[in-house]
């Protein structure tokens, strides 16, 4: 059995799960959302949960690399588990840089997370010396005066004892990009949904973006879509 050794936990955590949920709720966000590529979406799946990259990484499954990865070692966030309050996509009109598998979480995931916190910036901003108070809202108070909901900065990382937090129950639909915006779907995303078809019973919906989004001119690099949307 895989013995994991989760670097990241420490004893200045100020909120549980359920302290973050009640804030979220209160802002009116029922709903979290997890993006990624297609191939580390099936490797959550088959675990049958949101994973930390150090998890996927221990067990032996696939991911696409991402450039923040050695940081986020350093830094010690390589065991938490990344989620957004809202849809990136949607409101920023232009593909996630994450992946085009968007998972849709309802907010109650929070609960079984032994502790939850929320950036103030991106942790590709931070260097090993940035103190827990600069990275991270560390109380309640701190977080309902400054909490930004859609501030893209502001990320939700949930840590736990094994780097999982199961899905069963809690995991409302999975949106899937269709670089094709047309009619008709596209090869990438029918590919897609095929996949995760084989993996999970979800409802899986087509992205249907506005005319002035520009996911399509995102996607127009042949080696973005072979990172994003290869199934294997």
């Amino acid at each position: 059995m895989i013995q994991l050794f989760f670097s990241h936990v420490m004893k200045d955590l100020k909120m549980t799960g359920n302290e973050v949920y009640e804030v979220l709720i209160r802002r009116g966000v029922s709903y979290l959302h997890h993006a990624n590529s297609l191939i580390t979406s099936t490797s959550l799946l088959n675990l049958g949960g949101l994973a930390s990259r150090e998890l996927v990484e221990a067990r032996n499954l696939p991911q696409t690399y991402q450039y923040t990865d050695q940081s986020d070692k350093n830094l010690g966030v390589w065991g938490d588990i990344f989620l957004d309050t809202v849809d990136i996509h949607k409101r920023a009109s232009r593909r996630n840089n994450y992946g085009p598998i968007l998972f849709v979480v309802n907010a109650e995931i929070l609960k079984l997370a032994t502790n939850v916190l929320i950036t103030k910036s991106n942790p590709s901003k931070w260097n090993t010396q940035t103190p827990h108070a600069t990275r991270y809202f560390t109380s309640t108070d701190e977080l309902e005066e400054g909490l930004a909901i859609g501030e893209f900065d502001q990320m939700l990382t949930l840590r736990t004892s094994n780097g999982l937090l199961p899905l069963a129950g809690l995991l409302e639909y999975i949106l899937v990009d269709d670089p094709i915006q047309g009619p008709q779907p596209g090869p990438e995303f029918t590919q897609a949904q095929n996949t995760l078809m084989q993996l999970t019973d979800t409802p899986i919906i087509r992205r249907e973006c506005q005319p002035w989004c520009k996911c399509s001119s995102g996607y127009s690099d042949a080696q973005v879509l072979s990172k994003m949307f290869s199934p294997c």
